[in-house]
């Protein structure tokens, strides 16, 4: 018995629900309009580059969405969210998360 292959719209879909975004937040992260992102999702049209790329800033497996494939160096989840939460900070807010990130690491390597 042969699977039912998802498209491009329906890993789109998954991965979006993976990363806890809504159909909305999609629309603004591939910096499109809500109707366009719908069509994406719905099969009716494709993404381009750009989109693709912005997507991928933000967490998305965009090898996944166009070929079906994990990356295999993908993120969990937790880890595309922080990071995602990362990237849509200006500069200032990236150099303290950073900053309080490698304390806490370093504290923790030094006590385990």
């Amino acid at each position: 018995m042969c699977e039912e292959k998802l498209n491009i719209g329906d890993r789109l879909r998954e991965e979006r629900i993976r990363l806890g975004y809504t159909q909305q937040d999609g629309a603004k992260l591939a910096d499109v309009g809500y109707t366009t992102y719908m069509a994406y999702e719905a099969g009716r049209s494709y993404p381009n580059a750009e989109s693709l790329n912005l997507l991928h800033l933000n967490g998305f497996d965009v090898l996944y969405v166009v070929t079906g494939v994990r990356n295999e160096a993908a993120l969990s989840n937790e880890d595309s969210s922080l990071l995602a939460a990362l990237n849509q900070t200006d500069e200032r807010g990236r150099a303290t998360a950073i900053a309080a990130l490698r304390g806490a690491l370093d504290a923790y390597h030094r006590f385990a």
